[in-house]
């Protein structure tokens, strides 16, 4: 039975596997929506170029115009610069993980790129089963100790600094909230690092933190921001993924102007939302495959900085119509000072403490 199962995975990969870059079939047409669609499949894993072969296996669908879409662009890249035989499998349920990764490992894959922290269980599961595969895990959110095992992750917390001198700008009452999904490390660096920030401009500025506990559940996030309002606060900040629609929702309605993450909210909500945090996935793997391509592999977590471009922070270019004349001038001096702080980061001239001290 095992040998069955394993036979037609490998069927299913075959017949799955995403065109690679360069030297496969073409991709199909892009739907109305205007997303990339997904790459026509091939019928059978591309032949090798002379290069060396690496697969990405994804959780998520292509043609997000986010993450996912990130990734491939800069795999496509990478496969063009280094003559690499490169690939995308799209593993959409959980239970297939651990087998996808498994069986691209037995076919003798040189690098597996693993991404988003619901590949976690599974890479770990593999990897020591192929020491001499690499194996790269995007955006991890825990630190993976293997030998032949390199992790990308985010150095979140320059991002959050920024927005933090920002909203030492913005508030009038010296009091901002923080909603987080969970109470884990790297979000905990971030509450510090804003924080720090808004205390780099404003000696009076102080942040109350609020763990909605879930980074999907809208209501628990509005719940979260009106309790914080409830509480002082004049502005709020968000690491809680699709759970800060609700802060922003909670913003509106209360008139507290809100940071959001990991991608542009402004035009939801342009009349408060002032800022945003990134994190660019593509570029983070991107350096990490370039490294692979050129001979070098260093295992143990990277984590991608502001000067590599791997985070930062998008200010919304909607907001200042929306803001009275007081707000403006100060939205426009913060702003003023994030793009200079930016630049004394990436020069190495200031360096952003990652404390995940409570």
């Amino acid at each position: 039975m095992k040998k069955a199962l394993a036979l037609m995975l490998v069927l299913t990969l075959s017949l799955s596997l995403l065109a690679g870059c360069g030297g496969s079939p073409a991709a199909s047409p892009a739907p109305d929506s205007g997303a990339q669609a997904a790459p026509a499949a091939s019928q059978e894993p591309a032949p090798a170029s002379g290069g060396r072969r690496v697969v990405m296996v994804i959780p998520q669908s292509l043609g997000d115009s986010g993450p996912m879409d990130s990734l491939k662009q800069n795999l496509e890249k990478a496969a063009g610069e280094f003559d690499l035989d490169t690939s995308i499998y799209e593993a959409l349920e959980p239970s297939q993980h651990e087998e996808v990764v498994r069986t691209f490992a037995r076919e003798g894959v040189d690098m597996i790129i693993c991404a988003m922290p619901t590949m976690v269980e599974a890479l770990k599961a593999v990897a020591p089963e192929f020491p001499d595969t690499k194996f790269c895990m995007v955006f991890p959110l825990e630190e993976i100790e293997m030998d032949n095992v390199v992790c990308v992750d985010f150095a979140t917390w320059e991002g959050y600094y920024l927005c933090g001198v920002l909203a030492g700008h913005m508030t009038k009452v010296n009091k901002a909230g923080h909603v987080i999904g969970a109470e884990q490390s790297a979000l905990i660096a971030n509450y510090n690092a804003f924080k720090a920030g808004g205390k780099s401009v404003n000696p009076d500025f102080d942040v109350l933190l609020s763990n909605a506990n879930s980074f999907d559940d809208p209501a628990k996030g509005k719940e979260a921001a009106i309790s914080l309002i409830d509480q002082g606060c004049d502005l709020i900040i968000t690491d809680c993924a699709a759970t800060a629609m609700g802060v922003i929702e909670a913003g509106e309605e209360k008139g507290v102007f809100i940071i959001g993450d990991s991608s542009p909210h402004n035009e939801i909500s342009p009349a408060v939302v002032l800022a945003d945090t990134m994190t660019q996935f593509g570029p983070a793997m991107y350096s990490v495959v370039s490294e692979f391509a050129n001979g070098s592999f260093s295992p143990g977590t990277h984590f991608s900085t502001l000067a590599e471009g791997g985070i930062g922070i998008t200010v919304s270019p909607l907001i200042s119509e929306h803001l009275s004349a007081e707000d403006k001038a100060a939205f426009d001096e913060g702003v003023a000072d994030v793009e200079a702080v930016s630049e004394k980061i990436k020069a190495g001239e200031l360096t952003v403490e990652r404390n995940i001290q409570k």
